[in-house]
């Protein structure tokens, strides 16, 4: 497989890295014999610092805000009740959602593609666990309190992987980096709708103590379903009618600006101050935006990655801010929405200074 040719048509020179640090990082690589430190690794450090992937990111999170902005509006001005979140969550989570996972799926694939899939899911599915048993010890490292514990996990050991990661993977790897990133959100979504789901549950309580929600409703959520059809039309390669597909996209076309909106909603009632000194907001934050993308990298540089596409897919995927499907899995199964809300809004504000400050780290 051959890296894509990433067009910038800006200057290059002017965004040249120090020496020491590319040096550091190479000769790293060289004296443990580590295939993937090699000149397409250079290039994906290269080019991610240079104007094209930061007007990436910076529309992206343009598009982000004025969604959030959109939704915190409506619920200002009166225009929607507060208690509007909760049917609008049930449609994203019934259908907006499900259409979205299952038409990921309608895509043709190749038998070398097919193989670096599998690689970056097995990876993927890896890395997500290890960030789900880490973050149930960090909760209690950073004192975060009972009724916040499972949405601050959820949090941390998740990614935007759609909406901010797609179009940054598309940006600096072109088609072949979008379909990897395409096929490691196939693993994602499949533990985020599960365990994900099932670490928010953790907040769920009573005066009686916690109840616990069954992993069967969680495994059998609609998003799952519809998941596992998707699988079964890729694997098979199915194609649906033009008539049938098309609705199907229309209602995928829905998640991202419907999901924005209802975390605006949920902001409503947040001043900009509470957020920012929110202790357990700010060490989500930490550990999404700073402490797991390193893990992710010092792990992958130990492991023998033939295809660097797959190194620099999944890092820039790992490097991404908490996932807004969090608000929408909090209000589906009585999480902390407000700290979902605030975390996703602080971490995808800061994650223009992090995300290029991690690959300057290299």
């Amino acid at each position: 497989m051959t890296a894509p040719s990433v067009q910038t048509g800006v200057n290059q020179s002017k965004f040249q890295t120090p020496p020491t640090i590319w040096s550091a990082a190479f000769s790293f690589g060289d004296r443990w014999g580590i295939s993937c430190y090699n000149a397409r690794v250079e290039s994906f450090l290269e080019v991610f610092i240079t104007e094209l992937s930061i007007s990436t990111l910076l529309s992206n999170l343009t598009g982000l805000f004025l969604l959030i902005g959109a939704g915190f509006l409506a619920v200002r001005a009166g225009w929607l009740p507060k208690a509007a979140t909760e049917p609008l969550t049930a449609l994203l989570f019934k259908i907006t959602l499900p259409a979205t996972a299952f038409y990921s799926m309608l895509r043709p694939f190749t038998a070398s593609f097919l193989r670096d899939a599998l690689i970056i899911m097995g990876i993927d599915v890896a890395a997500h666990l290890i960030y789900t048993a880490l973050s149930l010890v960090l909760v209690r490292l950073f004192r975060v309190p009972a009724g916040r514990r499972g949405m601050w996990c959820t949090c941390c050991a998740f990614c935007n992987n759609g909406f901010m990661g797609f179009p940054v993977a598309y940006a600096l790897f072109g088609e072949e980096g979008l379909a990897l990133a395409v096929m490691l959100g196939l693993a994602y979504n499949l533990l985020f709708y599960s365990v994900g789901a099932k670490l928010i549950t953790l907040d769920r309580n009573t005066g009686d103590g916690q109840i616990q929600m069954p992993w069967r409703k969680i495994w059998f959520s609609p998003v799952n379903l519809a998941m596992v059809g998707g699988l079964v039309f890729f694997c098979g390669q199915l194609s649906l009618p033009v008539a049938i597909a098309t609705p199907i996209q229309h209602l995928s076309n829905v998640t991202t600006p419907l999901s924005m909106f209802v975390i605006g909603m949920n902001l409503s009632e947040s001043r900009m101050v509470d957020v920012i000194r929110d202790r357990d907001v700010l060490s989500a934050c930490v550990v999404r935006l700073l402490l797991f993308p390193l893990l992710a990298w010092a792990a992958l540089a130990f492991l023998p990655i033939a295809d660097s596409l797959i190194f620099g897919v999944f890092l820039i995927i790992m490097a991404m801010p908490s996932p807004a499907a969090s608000v929408v899995l909090g209000e589906q199964y009585d999480g902390c929405v407000e700290l979902g809300a605030r975390t996703v809004f602080l971490s995808s504000l800061l994650c223009i200074l992090t995300i290029p400050l991690i690959a300057l780290l290299l």
